[in-house]
C-alpha cells in the first residue's frame, strides 16, 4: 500500500517537472530527489516534534502520578528510541520505494532499513530490560540488584539474536540456516569461551537462588575473603575486604566451593558470642556458709535454697546466666538461645562456655560488647572462689624461684 501510495507521488513529481521543461535526463533524478527530500523532511519534522515537545509532555505527566512505576518505564532514553524506530520504519516505508528508477540504490536502501530497524529494535529491548531492572530495583531492597547478571545475559542474548538476524538479512538467508551454519563453531566458541559460560550459568545459578546480594558479608577462607559484595555480575562477583582491597572471583567458584554469608545474622539482628573459660579444678569447691548469706541478698539468686550445699561454679553459672539475661544489649528471645555451659573436663581444667547473642551486629561495636563481657567474666571469678588457668608464664617461674631463695 505503501510502495503504491509512493509510486503515485513519484509519478506525480514526474509529470510536474516535465510539464515545467525539464529536460528527459533530468526528470527521474529531480522526481526522486523531491520525494526523497521531502519524506527526510517529515522523518525530522516528525523526530524534532517527538523529542522537542511530546517526550518532554509525557515525562511531566508521568511525574504527577502517585505511581513510581512509569517513572522509570517512561524514561527519556526509552522513550527516544521508540521515536527512532518509528523514524526508521517511517524512512524504510519511503525511502526505498522513492529509488525505484535506480534498482541498485534501492536495494542498497533496503538493505540497510532492515539492518538498521534490527539494531534499533535490538536497543530498545536493551532499554526495556534495563528499565525493568531499575524498577524493580527501586522496588527492593537488595534482592534486585544481585538480578544485574540475569539482565546482562538476556542482554548479550538480545545482541546475540541480533547478530544473527543481520548476518541472515546480507546473507539473504534464514536465520535458522544461519543457526544451523554456526553449530560446528559454536563447539570452538564453547571450547574458547569456556569460563565465560560457567560464569554465566553461576552466576544465574546464584542470584535464582538467592545466594548472595550487594552488599552481603560474605568469607571464602580458600580464597582470602573477607568483605562486602560490591557487585555480582555475568562474570565475575566483586568483594571489598575489610583491609579495603577489592578481589574479583569467578561465580563458578562461589557455587563449586563453600562461602558463608553472614546475610542471615543482619536478617535476624542478632550475632553470636560465643566465648569459653578454663577454670582451675583446684579452685572447684562447695561454697561457705558466709558466701551463701553474702549471695542470697543479690538478684541472681533468685529461688536458689539457702539451706543446701551449693558449689561455688553452679553458683556462677547461675550468676553469669543472670548477668547475660538482663543486659540490655543482648538478645534473650527463644530463637536467640543463652546459656553458661560445662564442657567436658581437660586437661587444663573445666571449660565454661557462654552462648548467646548480641542486638549489636556492626564489627567495632560487636567487639566493645564482647570484651565488656568478658572483662566481667575475668574480673567477677574471684568473688566465687574461682580460679581461671592460665600455664605458668616466666615471671611466674621467676617469682616461684625467688621466693625459695633459688
Amino acid at each position: 500500500m505503501e510502495t503504491e501510495l509512493i509510486g503515485g507521488y513519484l509519478n506525480w513529481a514526474t509529470e510536474t517537472f516535465h510539464r515545467w521543461g525539464v529536460g528527459e535526463s533530468l526528470l527521474h533524478a529531480c522526481a526522486t530527489l523531491l520525494i526523497a527530500g521531502g519524506g527526510c523532511l517529515l522523518v525530522w519534522l516528525f523526530y524534532f516534534i517527538f523529542t522537542r515537545y511530546v517526550i518532554p509532555a509525557v515525562l511531566k505527566l508521568v511525574s504527577f502520578t502517585e505511581a513510581k512505576w512509569d517513572d522509570v518505564l517512561f524514561n527519556e532514553r526509552l522513550l527516544r528510541v521508540v521515536v527512532e524506530l518509528g523514524c526508521v520504519l517511517f524512512m524504510q516505508a519511503t525511502l526505498p520505494p522513492a529509488l525505484k528508477f535506480y534498482p541498485t540504490a534501492q536495494s542498497i536502501a533496503t538493505l540497510t532499513f532492515r539492518i538498521l530497524i534490527v539494531c534499533v529494535g535490538v536497543h530498545l529491548i536493551n532499554r526495556f530490560l534495563i528499565a525493568i531492572y531499575e524498577l524493580v530495583e527501586r522496588s527492593s531492597s537488595g534482592r534486585a540488584s544481585s538480578l544485574k547478571g540475569i539482565r546482562q545475559m538476556l542482554q548479550v542474548i538480545t545482541v546475540s539474536v541480533g547478530i544473527i538476524i543481520v548476518i541472515s538479512i546480507l546473507a539473504d538467508k534464514n536465520p535458522v540456516t544461519v543457526i544451523t551454519g554456526l553449530g560446528a563453531a559454536a563447539t570452538v566458541l564453547m571450547l574458547v569461551f569456556k569460563d565465560s559460560i560457567m560464569g554465566v550459568v553461576a552466576g544465574v545459578q546464584l542470584t535464582l537462588n538467592d545466594m548472595l546480594r550487594p552488599g552481603d558479608w560474605i568469607t571464602v577462607p580458600a580464597r582470602n575473603i573477607n568483605g562486602t559484595v560490591l557487585e555480582v555480575g555475568l562474570t565475575t562477583v566483586k568483594v571489598q575486604n575489610f583491609d579495603m582491597t577489592i578481589v574479583t572471583v569467578p561465580p563458578y567458584a562461589l557455587v563449586s566451593e563453600s562461602f558463608q554469608n553472614w546475610r542471615g545474622m543482619a536478617d535476624a539482628r542478632g550475632r553470636r558470642i560465643n566465648r569459653s573459660v578454663t577454670i582451675d579444678v583446684d579452685s572447684i569447691d562447695f561454697c561457705p556458709p558466709e558466701k551463701i548469706a553474702e549471695f542470697r541478698k543479690e538478684p541472681w539468686w533468685g529461688k536458689l535454697d539457702p539451706e543446701e550445699r551449693h558449689v561455688n561454679l553452679t553458683l556462677y553459672r547461675a550468676y553469669l546466666e543472670h548477668y547475660i539475661a538482663t543486659r540490655p544489649d543482648l538478645k534473650t528471645s527463644e530463637a536467640m538461645v543463652y546459656m553458661v555451659r560445662e564442657l567436658a573436663p581437660t586437661p587444663n581444667g573445666v571449660p565454661l562456655e557462654l552462648y548467646m547473642f548480641t542486638s549489636i551486629t556492626s564489627w567495632k561495636p560487636y567487639e566493645q560488647v564482647q570484651g565488656a563481657i568478658m572483662d566481667h567474666v575475668f574480673a567477677s571469678v574471684h568473688r566465687f572462689g574461682l580460679r581461671i588457668y592460665q600455664a605458668p608464664s616466666g615471671r611466674d617461674i621467676a617469682m616461684l624461684a625467688s621466693s625459695r631463695g633459688v
